[in-house]
């Protein structure tokens, strides 16, 4: 998830007025309240909107996984969609112990490496009284669209589409499922998470390449070193009881953040944030490393050279900020704004310029709460090899360095901020999506001052970040040479 990008996009609403946006726009600046429990609610307040945008997010992603259990926190993600002792079973008093009795099969299955006497009888006899998809029944008869989830390294983020008219219905949806969950199916939805490790990761003729490069360049043992999606041998050993003890760790109501965009009153909002969510008990105090986040860590730089079906490439990455950290992460930001598009520094002189090294170019400052890096990943163009393209970054770096930028492409790369941050932000789901992102991090405030500040970022600041975090010695490559048959 590229949270500094949501950053700039909610901070241009939250900073817009009705006349630069339309006299019918209404201040985006969010109401906010928690309540005794400690969870946080945010309402942006848009009346005449047919569907509100919900999201509830939680303050832990992949970087909370126990080592030899990466991607526990995707399969708890997958598991809530389970429903709880109220929705997605037909006889609860029946299921329960039965449910009790495949966990102990189950574990027993897992440590013995073969399938436990009993189990698959067990199973069927559990479908009979369970109702697969029963939750997602509900939403789908109420009108609710956009039904999803996604899990990051920092923070895991459930969401939806309500009609206004059931918003009550969300409200008791969500708080039932975090009040009572019941991780049914289990062993179906590790098959689920590793389907999507199969479609987003095996599948891609770099993405193996990629994870590797994140293991190499943040170090083993780092939180960040593996996908969020999780390692498939680690994910198969997940038992039951290692979910649970994830939910009680992380997913309490203090660390738990709403946000609803859409028409729908604060004060209505709180009223039913209260009757609902505050059946969520406050946690008191915990012992050892129970829900202990992780600490920041420096990245080790791995570098690494292969080969793919696919486009010779490099990614050259350089350790910076971790996020909000100041006018040095919002210079970054700047500075990946001023070599993106194809009116960017990387496009013209890269792609269409004289040298013409490369087939597509792009940068990106990706700001996390443990550390942040900036990466520069360059397409080669037919019959280039892979050390002209890393020759080709170091004399735009050097032109950078010693010619600056003027103040007309910096205003350029303004105006390019502020459009892409309203087109992002327009519709009621992206600023839901931001505004939870920015609070998980570091708190909504934020949003108020990042176009602000991004906006008296000039030539020094940009020389100021180069000089600091684009150092040769402490840069991290992935370089790809292409083998088989790649696009063209």
């Amino acid at each position: 998830m590229r949270f500094a990008g949501w950053l700039m996009a909610a901070a241009l609403l939250a900073s817009t007025t009705p006349s630069a946006v339309g006299a019918s726009t209404p201040l985006l600046e969010p109401s906010h309240f928690a309540l005794d429990n400690g969870m946080t609610f945010l309402v942006v307040e848009r009346p005449g909107r047919p569907l509100v945008a919900a999201v509830w997010a939680v303050r832990s992603g992949s970087a909370a996984d126990p080592p030899g259990q990466r991607g526990l926190a995707h399969v708890v993600e997958h598991l809530l969609y389970a429903g709880s002792r109220t929705i997605g079973t037909r006889d609860w008093a029946t299921e329960a112990p039965l449910l009790a009795r495949w966990e102990r099969l189950y574990e027993q299955s897992v440590r013995r490496g073969r399938a436990a006497a009993g189990l698959e009888r067990l199973e069927r006899r559990l479908l009979e009284l369970q109702r697969p998809g029963a939750y997602a029944g509900v939403y789908t008869r109420a009108g609710v669209l956009g039904v999803d989830a996604l899990t990051g390294h920092d923070a895991t983020f459930f969401q939806t589409l309500v009609p206004k008219e059931k918003i009550e219905l969300w409200f008791w949806m969500e708080s039932d499922r975090l009040l009572e969950p019941v991780f049914r199916g289990f062993r179906r939805e590790l098959a689920v998470v590793e389907q999507e490790r199969r479609q987003r990761i095996d599948s891609s003729p770099a993405g193996t390449w990629f994870e590797l490069f994140d293991a190499a360049y943040w170090g083993a043992g780092h939180p960040y070193a593996h996908s969020p999606g999780g390692e498939r041998f680690e994910v198969a050993g997940l038992l039951p009881a290692d979910a649970r003890r994830h939910f009680a760790a992380f997913y309490r109501p203090d660390r738990l953040v709403a946000v609803l965009v859409g028409d729908l009153s604060p004060g209505r909002a709180r009223q039913l944030a209260e009757r609902y969510f505050g059946r969520l008990g406050r946690v008191g105090g915990r012992d050892g490393e129970v829900g202990k986040l992780p600490e920041p860590q420096q990245p080790e730089l791995g570098s690494l050279d292969g080969h793919c079906a696919c486009r010779s490439q490099v990614e050259i990455r350089y350790p910076t900020v971790p996020f909000a950290a100041g006018d040095d992460a919002i210079a970054l930001d700047v500075l990946a704004g001023l070599l993106n598009s194809r009116s960017g520094r990387l496009h013209r002189e890269l792609v269409v310029g004289q040298g013409r090294v490369a087939w597509a170019a792009s940068a990106e400052h990706v700001s996390r709460r443990l550390g942040g890096y900036f990466s520069v990943r360059i397409e080669a163009g037919e019959g280039v090899e892979l050390e002209e393209l890393e020759a080709a970054w170091d004399r735009l770096l050097a032109k950078l360095r010693r010619g600056g930028v003027d103040d007309a492409e910096l205003g350029r790369v303004h105006r390019q901020l502020v459009t892409d941050s309203w087109r992002q932000v327009e519709q009621d789901a992206g600023l839901a999506q931001r505004l939870a992102a920015a609070e998980v991090l570091g708190g909504w405030r934020q949003l108020k001052e990042w176009l602000h500040a991004a906006g008296e970022v000039n030539g020094a600041d940009l020389r100021r970040v180069i000089d600091r975090y684009f150092l040769a010695a402490e840069r991290a490559v992935l370089a790809l040479t292409r083998s088989g048959t790649a696009d063209q």
